[in-house]
């Protein structure tokens, strides 16, 4: 992302924080710019200077909630906290997440399911070293990656459509065991 000044910053959270107020009575198609804007008590010209739309928005405050904090500096050792946080995060703001997750899901899985792939091949490499395992390719690396980015992408969004209904501890700790299950192999 983008480094931005603080002024510039403050301003997109604002945007953020009326667009997750407005989405917890109202559904993100009948929103508006202007509501948007109205809510945040800026003109609706800042909007655009910001973003090109409201989906940018969305996907803009998904991304500095949701994905940089559970990306931010996480490893084998901190990755389980780090997935605890994410559904804590989600939980504590349930409506809106639903709400949010329902639109162009497809997209968002797709894009959430790289970002995690990417940071998943670091913890496999970290794992083979830890094991003492040498002479496994790449490509086998990124598979793997692949298969835990796409499966916990996956879990977090069935979760949510399902109402959220398990604690975060219950699911960070199905994730866990699978993943140590996976380990052992």
């Amino acid at each position: 992302m983008e480094k931005m000044s603080s002024c510039a910053m403050r301003t997109k959270r604002k945007m953020a924080n009326a667009l997750k107020e407005i989405m917890k009575t109202t559904s993100f198609e009948k929103i508006t710019v202007s509501d948007i804007a109205d809510a945040a008590k800026i003109h609706r010209q800042t909007f655009y200077y910001h973003f090109q739309d409201r989906y940018e928005l969305l996907d803009w405050l998904l991304y500095y909630e949701l994905l940089a904090p559970l990306l931010d500096g996480m490893n084998y050792e901190n990755m389980f906290e780090k997935i605890a946080d994410l559904f804590s995060r989600m939980q504590a703001d349930k409506k809106f997440y639903h709400n949010a997750l329902k639109i162009n899901s497809d997209e968002l899985t797709r894009y959430v399911s790289r970002v995690a792939t990417e940071q998943f091949t670091d913890v496999v490499k970290q794992i083979d070293v830890s094991k003492g395992i040498e002479g496994i390719d790449h490509e086998t690396d990124i598979v793997i990656a692949e298969f835990f980015g796409y499966g916990i992408s996956g879990v977090v969004m069935s979760w949510a459509s399902r109402g959220m209904k398990e604690s975060p501890e219950v699911m960070t700790a199905r994730i866990q065991s699978l993943f140590e299950a996976c380990k052992q192999l």
